[in-house]
């Protein structure tokens, strides 16, 4: 670079400019302290579920069997009870150090004729487990209860005849299944619920039992979403303060370089130019000493002329020669002419191209 050539305050700015990067960049890694990141992690699981019964039946001299088997109609008046079986496996791709618990619920429920509830009445058949490790990412259950059907349905019977209701009635058996899985390297953890149910219908001649085990067999959860989170703001603002402050030195020194060159470039074109076009006119000297100041040491009176064309005209008029010198290189040359008395100056200086470009 041209400029390391330059006066020795110059030879620092690409250093100046190198180390305003570093401290920039280190800037950008503290402010990065501020923020918390989080990369977003999808596990993919599986569920399945099944539901199987058998309706047992009172004694009776019209069926043999002891109980009737799934998707029949039923005469209410035989059924004794509801020998139902729940089924649920569930499996996932990761091992998320799974927990579950699971229980049965029956809820009664009493409707008017627009479906709007009038009671219900909800007992735990089966308490809440909890299993708290699965093989091979996967769990299943296999869970058999039976229904009281006469229970149930006398409640029910009890309640519509006491209101004198025209109301309908049903009993809901659910297997509710809570999931929990928590791996170390995630922060959410993957929470699920599932119920499998089937629902009878009560104080009917017959019964249509319906089932809903209708889970999704395949799903994918995202476990820790992509977030950005600021947890300290001081920090921030302290390291944003510095690093706009650094920026705007940075671009004050290359603003400065910028100008500067441009009206380097300007200052020896502008120099050369005379000296090329004018050689004729024009005698190089080698002076130890400012030119004004040796001018003063003479006792000349000096005259300040303000453009070379200027310094043409006085030489023609006086018949003496211009002589030159570059007193500072790339910045300052003067020419003169030194007569009886008088020294006249022309001083072409780089801080005056510098600030034509500002005008």
């Amino acid at each position: 670079m041209s400029i390391i050539r330059g006066k020795p305050n110059e030879k620092y700015i690409p250093i100046s400019i190198a180390i305003g990067s570093a401290v920039l960049l280190i800037l950008i890694v503290i402010a990065s302290l501020a923020f918390t990141f989080n990369k977003g992690y999808i596990v993919h699981y599986s569920e399945k579920s099944n539901i199987d019964y058998k309706v047992y039946l009172k004694p009776n001299d019209n069926f043999i069997e002891p109980y009737l088997g799934m998707n029949k109609r039923y005469i209410a008046s035989l059924i004794d009870n509801i020998d139902t079986t729940f089924d649920y496996s569930f499996k996932s791709d990761e091992d998320l150090g799974i927990k579950y618990t699971y229980y049965v619920v029956a809820k009664l429920e009493v409707n008017d004729a627009h479906d709007k509830n009038l009671y219900e009445k909800e007992d735990i058949i089966l308490k809440k487990r909890e299993v708290k490790s699965a093989s091979n990412n996967t769990f299943d259950i296999k869970q058999h209860v039976v229904v009281d059907y006469d229970k149930y349905n006398k409640i029910a019977s009890d309640f519509i005849n006491e209101y004198k209701l025209t109301a309908t009635a049903k009993l809901i058996v659910s297997l509710i299944v809570d999931i929990d899985g928590k791996h170390s390297d995630f922060e959410k953890s993957l929470s699920d619920m599932e119920v499998i149910s089937l629902s009878v219908p009560l104080t009917e001649k017959t019964v249509d039992i319906e089932m809903d085990y209708d889970l999704v067999n395949s799903a994918d959860q995202v476990l820790e979403q992509k977030s950005t989170i600021l947890k300290n703001r001081t920090l921030l603002f302290i390291v944003s303060v510095l690093a706009v402050t650094d920026i705007n030195i940075i671009i004050g020194i290359i603003y400065w370089v910028v100008v500067n060159r441009d009206a380097k470039t300007k200052y020896q074109k502008r120099l050369n130019k005379v000296l090329k076009d004018y050689n004729r006119y024009i005698s190089e000297t080698v002076a130890n000493e400012k030119i004004e100041d040796l001018m003063k040491t003479k006792s000349l009176r000096i005259v300040v002329i303000k453009n070379f064309e200027d310094m043409l005209d006085i030489r023609d008029s006086l018949n003496k020669p211009i002589l030159y010198h570059e007193e500072i290189p790339g910045e300052e040359a003067v020419f003169y002419i030194i007569t009886e008395g008088i020294g006249y100056i022309y001083d072409m200086k780089l801080e005056d191209i510098k600030n034509e470009r500002k005008k």
